[in-house]
């Protein structure tokens, strides 16, 4: 892979430039971001922590990779025999694994095997250690295969020598490290092993994958059937088309996923630690990562997803890295023959305002394959009694906001914050400011569309003092937020609040934050009942 803009602009001309995106569309949150991100053209990129696949979203390595690879770098730091530098790393590596009981047994017939080799070769008249010395080669090519898988040539020829040595006795962990003098090293070096697999590496590639974002698309068409089941909320969600043929500038590293049967592994060099000083205290000593083995690990999947055919936007680096990707060039949106009365018009009004092809997905009565037809302005039939029942319910959902609100409030009383209620709180605050955003866009609608005088349809008498009351709302929520993003620095800080609870909250705060964004620029409609604008 070439990490430059030429290149990847070469390999997305080669697919043919069609990218999509299959989204759920429900009256959620989620909807709204797809909603106004369509509209303002960009697209939403996130931390691989926050992704759907377990494996994504997890921190893969194996514990044998970076136990071997602290062993090297240890071993580099301190002075030792060769014979003790093939030994350690052994007994190391089978400590940490907890597999020393394992080494022992495999030792122990090894030691058999020297015997019973030495007894059918007819040269028990000497001793077993020169009958080692004498036969080694022999004995290493004629080895059992239990001892093949576990033993390299070299350090078989060191175990055989060894064991060679304690032909009276069972092996064990003891007579190694007295063989070998092990423990002035053993001990202190499993505790500095263990140490920066916990301390350093864990933590290291967790800070790293929370500072880059990924936005993930496929290259399958329109008519992926999976896609849209697992997706696009069973048809009842949207595929949207991009043409990446139109990007000119550097907006992410775009590669396509590999699909893989093993996962690939980071190892420490890989992260750009090159090594370890011991000392008083441990240093660790850093250098640049190795780009192409950080991106073969963010660009890896079992071979089970490879339906998907999936691409990947990536981009680096905590203070660059964008939330959101300027990809304006929509070509096309598709809905799913279930999707939401609702989502499908507010979607058809961005796509009428924006200039975007509508189509619709049709599932063919013949054979198992899609089609799709184009939707004209006399497809669109605006339904405003649905509509009007649709706001009712909203303006019912709305009169709980004051309530709620003031829950908030009593939770920031007497400097005591309840953690575990206010996440409740927040999450019950998001789902009320989503509905919030939807009356705002369905009211406007509705506006628009109707021929009659507002004031005459079926809607709630009170409804001025509902939006007033709404707006209310949306500005107290406004201020605790930002309340809740001063203080949470803080608290994290004296640690009154638990690293679990601050990500839980930030996140939450986030998705606040964006929301109240995405409310207020929508402006209320001016053909209002009257002319009592509901404004606090």
């Amino acid at each position: 892979m070439e990490i430059d803009f030429d290149s990847m602009k070469k390999a997305i001309d080669k697919t043919g430039g069609l990218f999509y995106q299959y989204r759920p569309c429900r009256r959620d949150i989620a909807t709204i971001y797809d909603i106004e991100n369509i509209r303002h053209g960009v697209v939403y990129a996130q931390t691989p922590l926050n992704m759907n696949d377990p494996f994504d979203s997890m921190i893969g390595y194996s514990s044998e990779k970076i136990y071997d690879n602290c062993i090297t770098m240890l071993l580099d730091a301190v002075e030792i025999d060769d014979n003790t530098k093939v030994v350690l790393p052994q007994m190391l590596r089978s400590k940490v694994l907890g597999k020393i009981a394992e080494l022992l047994s495999i030792l122990n017939e090894l030691k058999e095997y020297i015997i019973t080799k030495q007894s059918l070769m007819h040269e028990t008249n000497i001793p077993i250690t020169d009958f080692v010395q004498q036969n080694i080669k022999r004995l290493y090519s004629d080895r059992p295969h239990c001892i093949s898988k576990v033993f390299t040539r070299e350090t078989f020829y060191i175990f055989a020598s060894v064991v060679s040595k304690i032909d009276k006795i069972d092996i064990t962990e003891q007579a190694l490290n007295d063989i070998f003098n092990l423990d002035i090293h053993l001990s202190e070096l499993y505790n500095e092993i263990v140490m920066i697999k916990d301390t350093v590496y864990i933590p290291y590639i967790k800070k790293f994958l929370s500072q880059l974002t990924v936005s993930c698309f496929s290259t399958s068409g329109w008519n992926n059937q999976l896609m849209w089941s697992h997706y696009a909320n069973s048809y009842s969600g949207i595929c949207i088309e991009y043409d990446f043929s139109k990007i000119e500038k550097f907006i992410g590293f775009i590669y396509p996923v590999e699909y893989v049967r093993q996962r690939p592994i980071l190892s420490l060099n890989d992260l750009g630690i090159k090594g370890i000083t011991l000392g008083n205290e441990t240093t660790v000593d850093y250098g640049d990562p190795n780009m192409k083995s950080l991106f073969k690990y963010l660009l890896a999947k079992n071979v089970c997803w490879e339906y998907e055919k999936e691409w990947r936007i990536i981009n680096f680096g905590k203070e660059n890295t964008p939330l959101f990707l300027d990809l304006p060039f929509i070509k096309s949106i598709t809905f799913g023959q279930n999707i939401d009365p609702i989502c499908k018009h507010m979607m058809c009004d961005i796509c009428q305002e924006k200039g975007i092809g509508c189509y619709e997905i049709v599932a063919n009565v013949e054979n198992f394959s899609l089609s799709r037809k184009q939707l004209r302005e006399e497809d669109l039939i605006y339904d405003i009694h649905s509509e009007i029942e649709y706001i009712d319910i909203l303006f019912q959902q709305t009169v709980m906001m004051s309530e709620r609100a003031n829950k908030l409030e009593i939770i920031f009383g007497n400097n005591q914050i309840n953690f575990t209620l206010l996440k409740h709180m927040l999450f019950d605050t998001l789902d009320l400011l989503t509905n919030a955003y939807f009356l705002k866009v369905s009211f406007n609608r509705l506006c628009d569309y109707s021929e009659e005088d507002i004031s005459f349809t079926d809607i709630p008498k009170d409804s001025i003092e509902t939006l007033k009351m709404l707006e209310k709302f949306t500005f107290q929520i406004k201020e605790i937020e930002k309340t809740l993003n001063e203080a949470l620095p803080i608290l994290c800080l004296i640690k009154a609040i638990s690293n679990s609870d601050h990500q839980i909250i930030e996140k939450q705060l986030c998705d606040l934050k964006e929301l109240i964004e995405k409310y207020e620029s929508i402006d209320w409609n001016t053909i209002y009942i009257g002319t009592d604008y509901p404004s606090i």
